[in-house]
């Protein structure tokens, strides 16, 4: 099944979206942010009350919440929604620059000096790292002049390779110095207990290991590194049975190599329940039990399959994952290794992608950078395939709805 696709043209740098409000980095230094669900409805107009519109661009979990409902195991009901997404996924859906600015909140100076390393939104507050360290503003405001606030607070002036936000903790990689956390003013997961050195003010040593890319396997963080082996920073809670995730406390176990994990090297990344190392044109997937973390990690990590395809090929240049699938940057090409066992492959040079696997409306969109445009896919397959079985992807769980979310 094809993805749709909507593209907007334009000079971008980054993206983000949250909350109904899309932000785009322009190359001249600026911060344009649109109002995401007027866009959506100016392109489908009547239909924006349809049920696969909705789903595809604007509730990603709705369809998710029916997953397990008669509605989607009716075969009539699930063969007129794909074909539907098959007769949508042929449009050609283009966002002009000049309509693009009748949907425009905001257009604003960066709220640093430079082109973002990378981005990170989390709480209505806006993370920008830069090469002089991590600045936050906030964003999401009502009858403000722009969204995103003009007074930013520098939170820690060490130069940053990538950022990731769970739990009331950014999780940071910053190269040769290594993996670091800063924990937010309402963090509350029992400080007293982590068991990390603080380095700075809220901010926590994980490792010195060499640190390019970080992402969240539930308390842990996985961190992948273009020059060296990547590694899971094993977290986990401790024995308080509580409903009530907050009032339990988050501890350090111990740092996990990928060779320990893969019994080889390559580059390696993981995001929730599993974990992967892509070598050329091959793919190993393991699965990531938490709790089962122990000095010998056995029981942690299974094997799940070696995935071997001609179609893949060359360099690995970055990865991620979202529910709908895999997604990793070659030299070559962006290839995306959808949960139905389909692979989408993209040839054409990339500037900057992003998936949303934290959020809950958009946890279905890819959004890809190129030189003079933004494509935004939206996967629908997911919907329709047993979340406990799928091998590439993370499995679908309903999320708990708070103000952290998007």
């Amino acid at each position: 099944m094809q993805p749709l696709k909507l593209i907007i043209e334009g000079d971008f740098w980054d993206c983000q979206i949250y909350r109904n409000r899309l932000y785009l980095w322009y190359m001249d230094g600026s911060v344009g942010v649109y109002r995401w669900d007027d866009i959506i409805s100016s392109i489908f107009k009547d239909q924006i009350d349809d049920i696969l519109v909705k789903s595809a661009f604007i509730e990603g979990d709705y369809l998710y919440k029916l997953n397990n409902q008669p509605i989607l195991n009716d075969s009539e009901i699930k063969n007129l929604l794909l074909k539907k997404i098959k007769k949508l996924s042929a449009k050609n859906l283009l966002i002009s620059n000049k309509k693009l600015r009748k949907f425009e909140y905001s257009r604003q100076d960066n709220i640093a000096n430079d082109l973002p390393t990378d981005t990170e939104i989390y709480n209505n507050t806006l993370f920008v790292i830069t090469d002089s360290g991590l600045i936050a503003s906030a964003i999401h405001r009502q009858h403000t002049k722009y969204g995103v606030s003009t007074r930013s607070q520098k939170l820690w002036d060490c130069p940053l390779l990538s950022i990731s936000a769970s739990k009331n903790t950014i999780g940071m990689a910053a190269g040769d110095e290594g993996a670091f956390e800063l924990h937010l003013n309402n963090y509350s997961y029992g400080i007293e207990s982590l068991g990390l050195e603080e380095v700075d003010n809220k901010v926590y040593r994980v490792s010195d290991r060499h640190s390019s890319l970080v992402n969240w396997a539930f308390a842990s963080l996985y961190i992948s590194s273009y020059v060296s082996s990547g590694f899971l920073a094993a977290f986990g809670w401790d024995n308080n049975k509580s409903s009530n995730i907050e009032s339990r406390n988050r501890g350090f176990k111990r740092i996990i190599p990928d060779t320990e994990v893969f019994q080889k090297s390559g580059f390696s990344w993981g995001c929730q329940e599993k974990i992967y190392m892509a070598n050329t044109n091959s793919i190993d997937v393991v699965h990531y039990t938490q709790s089962k973390v122990s000095n010998d990690n056995q029981d942690a990590f299974s094997l799940l399959e070696n995935f071997s395809n001609d179609s893949i090929t060359g360099k690995v240049i970055s990865a991620g994952t979202a529910y709908f699938g895999v997604i990793v940057e070659y030299d070559e090409s962006l290839t995306v290794l959808c949960s139905d066992q389909k692979i989408i492959n993209f040839y054409e040079p990339v500037v900057r992608w992003r998936v949303y696997p934290r959020s809950i409306r958009y946890e279905n969109h890819l959004h890809v950078i190129y030189e003079d445009r933004l494509e935004i896919y939206s996967f629908n397959h997911d919907y329709f395939i047993k979340q406990e079985d799928k091998v590439m992807g993370i499995q679908y769980k309903e999320k708990r709805t708070n103000k952290n979310n998007r």
